[in-house]
């Protein structure tokens, strides 16, 4: 299961999906080997992996974390902030 650390909380993954820009379909991989095209197969998704060109995807995945006993969801401004850093420091 993949995770991040935000804000020095760990947050773990509990929706594993992607948006297909060209159907706009969104599809999910509900766990290991659920391996899910969308309709134009353009773009695919399994546990670990998402296949097709980055310009055509959007990323929904969504996290989750546990302080002091509540469920605590990482804001999906803080999910594109660490998508843009990592994406910089890949170049």
């Amino acid at each position: 299961m993949s995770s991040l650390v935000y804000g020095g909380v760990k947050y773990i993954r509990v929706r594993h999906a992607i948006f297909c820009k060209l159907c706009k379909d969104t599809i999910e991989s509900r766990g290991y080997r659920d391996f899910k095209y969308c309709s134009c197969g353009a773009i695919a998704i399994d546990d670990t992996r998402v296949l097709g060109s980055p310009k055509d995807i959007e990323e929904r995945n969504i996290y989750s974390a546990s302080v002091n006993g509540k469920q605590v969801w990482l804001p999906e401004d803080a999910y594109l902030k660490i998508d843009n850093i990592s994406n910089q420091n890949a170049r």
